[in-house]
């Protein structure tokens, strides 16, 4: 994986563009470069992971004629064979990179080129001869690309901090990008700053260099036929076999080719069946021996380290636990969020932040089982009832208010209170855009499927982002998704949700393609989230003398003020409310209104690393200081 840059429309300084090197450095720290045509006004920059063809990898590519210029992020899988098939028509390559046959399938099929490309990947390509800049982005967004429009012009980056870095946008929150009951389509998501758009999943972006006229082209949809949402009356055991072991062919297939690397590979491991399975994938198709990293949070309820251990015996990795202590998730919440640029309600991304540091020591890639729930239905009470309502006709509403788990009248009630929770300039505004939002959302598709690809399309808006790519790439670790392979997916969208979903079983296509592969204590076991393992926010009880320093910074009447996106006075609301017992109904309110709490701390945060004190400013960069030594993880060899 890389970091990734361009602007079109202003010659950037040499100041400029080291700053935007700077600011991208973790993404690649293996080597930098910049491709300038300043005809053209337009700047192209790479800062480089390496992790295959460790030698001659070096970006920005250029074609053999000159004409095409890449610059990519991520990784195109099953390169080789691309690559003998192009050789073969006449194309020659200058480096063993698998990011090179993107110049090749760009020069063969122009834009089509993107129907041919199997990955996770974000890239710019310019196109000399047509004066042309395309940005593509794969399918399923795991890789970032965010751009914004100048007055005469255009910049992206990997990461918003970049585009910001470059001098050419001013930082400046954006109310709608923190208002959690906007829905987040994948062309329409809202940012947390003004201005940042992103190129959409399965999209690419076209920029005329003479004219800046933009373009947005989808080149694949994730969308899921109607006869999949049809209750299967007399499910057939041959039907479900069948579909089972389509499964299990093409996410072999998907392991495998993501195990293509010159560098260490590794897994990431819970104690459920999505890692388990990739994991033990991942060994029948090595020869090495496989390191595998967990974590588990010290104190919490919800620990998943005897059922991590156990899946780390039953494959046989040398498996590192990872054990974190809540004084180390609130140390190291500042950086967290400086690399993630989106706020989030638990401390669970510190934790995924402080496991991608440790795998960094050990390996630079890592399989993750990220994106087993979109597609195979794991989240069971929310699909389940997104089911029931579409056989039964019941309520429609939009799936980011679905998310809520209140019901009609719950549901109603937190639309308007939540309003509340906002600065009186922003309410009104606020108000239109949920409105706006939530009628694009309804579709005339049965409701499970447009559930289904919400929650698919809002990925990159959330969990890929602080669950995934931003905290791997803060320690310069490549992840890969073998469950977000849209071959795999293509292949098993058509299978009915009453194979996915059956009764109270979630994923139960996925558990019985896993049968005799795995033992049934991990098949069958009941997904547990990771956001739900780390022990909950207590701002005023268990954490009050963790937070104390925060909460003085970031909480007070000045910070409200500044910012100007959240009221003081809920605050204080919420903060009575975050105080009452945790007995009974009132456990959830005090949950909840911590979790408010924890929103607003982090949007004050972002305003002040991003807006009042950016960051990019002070030389040489930084990210927030890690107070906290690092964490140690336990190695135990399987």
């Amino acid at each position: 994986m890389c970091g990734i840059f361009g602007s079109i429309g202003r010659n950037l300084s040499q100041s400029a563009v080291e700053n935007v090197l700077r600011v991208l450095d973790h993404r690649g720290p293996d080597g930098k470069g910049t491709f300038i045509d300043p005809s053209a006004e337009l700047t192209l920059a790479h800062t480089r992971l390496a992790v295959i063809d460790l030698e001659t990898g070096s970006q920005p590519l250029t074609s053999e004629d000159g004409n095409i210029v890449v610059a990519a992020n991520g990784e195109i899988y099953d390169f080789e064979r691309i690559r003998s098939s192009l050789e073969t028509k006449g194309h020659r390559f200058q480096t063993k990179s698998d990011s090179e046959v993107i110049v090749a399938l760009y020069q063969e099929f122009g834009l089509d080129c993107f129907e041919h490309l199997r990955g996770e990947f974000a890239f710019l390509l310019y196109d000399k001869r047509k004066r042309l800049l395309v940005a593509g982005r794969d399918r399923f967004g795991i890789k970032p690309l965010y751009f914004s429009r100048l007055p005469h012009g255009l910049v992206l980056a990997s990461e918003m901090k970049a585009i910001f870095a470059s001098g050419l946008v001013e930082p400046k929150l954006d109310p709608r990008g923190f208002d959690p009951l906007i829905d987040r389509a994948a062309d329409t998501g809202c940012f947390p700053f003004l201005g940042i758009e992103q190129v959409p999943p399965a999209s690419y972006l076209t920029i005329a260099v003479d004219t800046f006229e933009t373009s947005i082209t989808p080149y694949w949809s994730p969308q899921i036929p109607e006869e999949a949402a049809r209750p299967v009356s007399d499910p057939s055991r041959v039907a479900a076999s069948e579909a089972a072991h389509t499964i299990l062919e093409k996410l072999e297939e998907a392991v495998r080719l993501r195990l293509r690397a010159d560098v260490p590979v590794g897994l990431y491991l819970s104690g459920g069946i999505d890692s388990s399975f990739v994991g033990a994938l991942m060994k029948r198709n090595l020869q090495s021996n496989l390191h595998s990293f967990s974590i588990s949070f010290a104190g919490s309820d919800s620990s998943e380290q005897e059922f991590t251990r156990k899946a780390a015996s039953h494959l046989g990795t040398i498996h590192h636990d990872l054990e974190v202590s809540k004084d180390m998730l609130w140390r190291d919440l500042e950086a967290c969020l400086w690399h993630s640029e989106l706020p989030f309600v638990s401390l669970a991304p510190v934790g995924k932040f402080l496991l991608s540091r440790e795998a960094s020591k050990h390996v630079t890639v890592v399989l993750t089982g990220e994106g087993a729930d979109e597609v195979f239905l794991g989240y069971r009470r929310f699909f389940q009832r997104a089911i029931r309502d579409t056989r039964s006709g019941g309520a429609n509403a939009s799936p980011q208010l679905r998310r809520l788990k209140r019901g009609r009248v719950g549901t109603a009630l937190a639309k308007r209170l939540s309003l509340l929770m906002f600065h009186r300039a922003q309410r009104r505004s606020l108000a239109a855009a949920r409105s706006n939002s939530a009628k694009a959302a309804l579709a005339s598709k049965p409701l499970i499927n447009a559930v289904q690809e919400a929650r698919l399309a809002g990925m990159p808006l959330d969990i890929l982002c602080y669950l995934g790519d931003r905290e791997e790439m803060a320690h310069s670790l490549e992840a890969r998704l073998p469950f977000l392979d849209h071959e795999l997916y293509d292949a098993t969208k058509a299978i009915p949700v009453d194979f996915k979903m059956r009764g109270d079983t979630e994923k139960a296509v996925l558990r019985e393609a896993a049968e005799g592969i795995l033992p049934d204590d991990i098949r069958l076991r009941p997904k547990r989230g990771f956001m739900q393992t780390s022990e909950a926010v207590d701002f005023y009880g268990t954490d009050r003398t963790r937070t104390e320093a925060l909460r003085r910074r970031h909480l007070t009447r000045d910070a409200f003020s500044s910012a100007q996106i959240f009221s003081y006075h809920a605050f204080l609301l919420l903060r009575l409310l975050a105080c009452v017992p945790a007995v009974g109904s009132l456990r959830r309110l005090r949950r909840d209104s911590n979790k408010v709490i924890m929103y607003m701390l982090q949007t004050h945060m972002l305003h002040r690393m991003f807006v009042t004190e950016p960051g990019w400013r002070n030389q040489p960069l930084q990210a927030p200081e890690d107070r906290a030594e690092a964490p140690k993880a336990k190695e135990l060899v399987s």
